[in-house]
């Protein structure tokens, strides 16, 4: 069984909202984490009554995107923009549920903090940036990963917090 990542669900979810509201949420720009006023409120129709990610159900398109990130996706205009932090390790995961044992997870190799430019109209790369490359100054717990601050932008810049590896400002 193949696992999808909180994020890719969060991303399938905005996209799913999208593809339901058609032109009227696609043209809305969702600037910082929660929207607009930071209320979680998208206006322009019903919330979609059904999705399914892994069967493209309600979807415009899917893209894969390395590593792993808990942040939002944040948009403006015809862009979507997410953040990552990808492991050079063998592994690359979080966990989930109740369970005793939450010690910090062992990120010692070396890590990609990265931020993407997508197409919301087709899903298309439209540019990445490497924000910090290293071993992480600091542990993160299980359920948490390195890319866990959602971007703002007013359009004009974007930036994106990846807590000790830094601020990055994209123009």
């Amino acid at each position: 069984m193949r696992r999808i990542s909180t994020w890719s669900l969060g991303l399938s979810f905005l996209l799913a909202v999208a593809a339901i509201h058609g032109t009227a949420y696609s043209q809305a720009n969702w600037p910082q984490f929660r929207g607009i006023g930071a209320s979680g409120v998208a206006e322009g129709g019903p919330a979609p009554v059904n999705w399914n990610a892994e069967e493209t159900t309600n979807l415009r398109w899917k893209t894969a995107i390395p590593g792993l990130g808990h942040s939002s996706p944040v948009t403006w205009g015809n862009k979507i923009f997410v953040t990552t932090a990808i492991t050079s390790g063998a592994k690359d995961e979080t966990r989930f549920g109740l369970y005793g044992d939450v010690a910090p997870v062992k990120d010692d190799p070396k890590h990609t903090w990265k931020v993407y430019a997508l197409d919301s109209q087709t899903g298309k790369i439209l540019w990445e940036r490497i924000a910090s490359e290293g071993v992480p100054k600091v542990k993160r717990h299980p359920k948490s990963t390195h890319a866990d601050s959602t971007p703002v932008t007013d359009g004009k810049y974007l930036v994106a917090l990846f807590g000790s590896e830094g601020l990055y400002c994209y123009d």
